[in-house]
């Protein structure tokens, strides 16, 4: 009998799958199939399709959710709209891209037999403006149609694991960033571009709001290390939280200092209003992630924009 792990990666084409599966390709007893509708635009399927087989389809047809899912061991569901600002203009797409595809995704599983879950959950949108850092224990409060459709999931995560007897586990994403990222529009991708192109930089606020970064790298061992806590759980109906941050704040301006160091040319910036659903402040505490899962991120946010410039430099503008 095979000892080979079957594991389902949704949003397998998008800038976490790609870096995922190209991380766990390397585990000899893992096989991965990937599902992704390919709308993010993402161009990432040429750096998968060697190692794993992909299926494009939206996680809301239960019917082929069903025959991918068969015999596998664990899913890791990473497919979502993840813009706060698209999710202002569109909330019901939001709702229909995250809740919707979320629940057809459970229904799926448990119609299959499936019970291990891991779900890319976000630490800053979710919990608004509450005073940072925030912890396992800080009380959701999202000022945004995208906190709180990662909420709506987490309550349907937290009811299938009471009434069918799912393991799982949430991960809270700080903000994430790194190289296979190119249809990301995110403020270090933003303005990595803008500088090799001599643009103006777009800084909302005064420049004084934070974020708690994390390199890509650091959050793909976090979900192989939440992976490896779930094989060993031999009880079920298990719902497990986790933050997987830095624990440090970040501001623009810090952002803009990087950059300033890293690029040769000159940078200049204009300011505009605060926008409206963007959290002023944002971290988040990681022990209990290092105490459970033995998650100790390892990327200093320095040496990680520097990579992600020269990747963006080489990748998108060929100027490596």
């Amino acid at each position: 009998m095979s000892n080979t792990r079957k594991i389902v990666i949704t949003g397998s084409h998008g800038f976490i799958g790609t870096n995922l599966a190209m991380k766990l390709s390397k585990i000899k007893d893992i096989s991965l199939i990937g599902v992704d509708s390919c709308i993010s635009g993402s161009n990432n399927k040429m750096y998968t399709d060697h190692f794993m087989k992909h299926y494009q389809f939206c996680l809301t047809n239960i019917n082929q959710l069903k025959n991918v899912l068969e015999g596998a061991h664990i899913v890791i569901h990473l497919a979502a709209k993840g813009n706060v600002i698209d999710s202002l203009k569109d909330p019901i797409s939001n709702l229909h891209s995250n809740v919707t595809s979320t629940v057809c995704l459970l229904e799926a599983m448990r119609i299959s037999g499936v019970r291990n879950i891991i779900f890319s959950s976000t630490g800053g949108a979710l919990m608004g403006n509450t005073k940072p850092p925030v912890n396992e224990e800080s009380l959701p409060s999202p000022i945004s149609p995208y906190g709180a459709s990662k909420n709506a999931c987490e309550g349907y995560l937290s009811s299938y694991a009471e009434s069918y007897n799912f393991n799982s586990i949430i991960l809270r994403f700080g903000n994430v960033y790194g190289k296979y990222s190119s249809h990301k529009i995110g403020v270090i991708n933003q303005w990595i571009r803008r500088v090799i192109q001599g643009i103006d930089l777009e800084i909302y606020g005064d420049g004084s709001s934070t974020r708690d970064y994390i390199h890509v790298d650091d959050i793909c061992q976090g979900i192989y290390l939440a992976s490896e806590r779930l094989r060993e759980k031999s009880t079920h109906g298990i719902l497990e939280k986790y933050h997987l941050a830095n624990n440090q704040e970040i501001s623009l301006n810090q952002i803009l200092n990087h950059l300033k160091k890293i690029s040769d040319k000159p940078i200049s910036s204009k300011y505009y209003p605060t926008r409206k659903g963007e959290v002023y402040r944002n971290s988040s505490e990681n022990k209990l992630a290092r105490d459970k899962l033995g998650f100790i991120p390892k990327v200093a946010f320095g040496e990680g924009v520097k990579q992600l410039y020269n990747w963006i430099k080489n990748e998108e503008f060929d100027l490596g």
